[in-house]
């Protein structure tokens, strides 16, 4: 018997009134929720400095009321911002002030979110008519294997290899490090041509790939599959944790560390910091030409572009589109489209195949390629092998059926 369900007066609890506590709560990825402060709290108290009083939170809240009393002027002051924007796109390239066209949007994503996360609506379809016309957008690329072999060899610590290994392989953003945890981190097992993310009581199995916890309580949180490379070279950070702290780390431990003498976390904006460091190091970056304001190869997201290009040129022995959607759920992504999350619903372990697959081709060091490569050609060898077994017995099997026939109408024998 379905019960009735009573809501008491008690059982109501007002959301914050605050307008910048509803936009923090609108945000899950800490990084995301730094980068769109960072630029409403610029347009707040800098492109509003003569319409606006106060500081950064009284100015959210006037805006806000301003938009709820007086919507013609809020959407009049957000175009008027557009134009200034529009305006440095339209300069040279060179100059200090230029802003690429396809930035623009992201300035103005902030104001959305805070009005979105204060019940306000505002005609942001007419707003975007103002956008300047996205014409010349950075293609760039990713890194080369060549180009991360060079910087592993020009690392000093452990824990960078590990990132550079696991974002390479596992297509990891940036922010997949902010308060990354231990206990996020799984190895994959092969048993018995099966995989296995536990073992039970007994059981042996080898260690095939791993696999991370990304942004791991929020709405975005997925698994991404990173290769046994990477995997190996956490082992040997895990060790050297262990001997820093006399004892091994514990699940909720921070996984990369900013300083040893207490487990603090190092974060995302500082890992990128350590890899551009690394990749001047390296001599990958140099000063751009004039004329130039962007490097082809993004700094940490250049990890991301080659573990991509890799997964799209793997031949895949499962049907193209489900390989595809597979390949986005690793990503990150909600698939092809965003029903697939609801209709194309996949387990962690139904990844690993068509990972592993790629994994040959994503690892750097060769001896790790060159050794996955030749088990699986003796895996294909061994296939077919059985096949041509089968087929000998097929074959001998029909060869007995026609003696037999043979021997049957010789002796004038009607088959039963």
């Amino acid at each position: 018997m379905d019960l009735p369900i009573k809501i008491s007066p008690d059982d109501i609890e007002l959301e914050s009134e605050d307008p910048l506590d509803l936009f923090y709560a609108g945000i899950k990825a800490k990084q995301t929720r730094d980068t769109l402060n960072r630029t409403l709290k610029k347009f707040l108290l800098e492109a509003c400095e003569e319409i606006l009083s106060g500081d950064y939170g009284e100015r959210a809240k006037q805006f806000v009321e301003l938009a709820r009393t007086d919507q013609r002027r809020a959407v009049s002051i957000i175009i008027a911002y557009v134009k200034q924007l529009k305006k440095r796109t339209m300069l040279e390239k060179t100059h200090p002030n230029y802003m690429n066209p396809s930035y623009v949007p992201n300035k103005i994503k902030p104001i959305k979110k805070l009005f979105t996360m204060n019940d306000v609506g505002l005609p942001w379809k007419r707003i975007r008519m103002y956008y300047p016309e996205i014409d010349n957008t950075h293609k760039g690329r990713g890194y080369t294997r060549e180009e991360i072999r060079i910087l592993l060899e020009h690392s000093n610590s452990i824990e960078t290899d590990f990132i550079i290994l696991a974002s390479s392989s596992g297509g990891l953003r940036i922010g997949a490090w902010e308060d990354q945890r231990w206990g996020n981190i799984f190895p994959v097992y092969k048993v018995d041509e099966q995989y296995k993310l536990e073992l039970e009581d007994g059981e042996k199995g080898q260690v095939v790939c791993a696999g991370m916890i990304i942004y791991k309580g929020t709405r975005e949180e997925y698994v991404a599959l990173f290769s046994i490379e990477a995997w190996e070279k956490l082992q040997e950070y895990k060790k050297k944790w262990t001997i820093k702290f006399g004892r091994p780390p514990k699940n909720d431990d921070p996984l990369i560390l900013a300083r040893y003498h207490k487990p603090t976390q190092l974060c995302a904006l500082s890992i990128k910091e350590k890899i551009e460091k690394l990749v001047r190091r390296a001599g990958l970056r140099t000063s751009l030409p004039e004329g130039r304001r962007r490097y082809d190869v993004p700094v940490t997201h250049g990890f991301r572009r080659y573990w991509d290009k890799i997964m799209m040129q793997t031949k895949h022995s499962s049907g193209t589109l489900s390989s595809l959607v597979i390949k986005e759920r690793l990503f990150g992504h909600y698939g092809l489209v965003k029903t697939d999350k609801n209709y194309f619903w996949t387990d962690t372990v139904e990844l690993v195949p068509e990972y592993m697959e790629a994994m040959p081709e994503l690892m750097i060091t060769e001896e790790y390629r060159l050794q996955k490569k030749l088990e699986q050609q003796i895996k294909r060898n061994d296939e077919l092998e059985q096949a041509l077994q089968e087929k000998k017995i097929e074959m001998r099997r029909v060869a007995e059926l026609e003696t037999k026939i043979e021997r049957m109408q010789h002796y004038n024998i009607t088959p039963q």
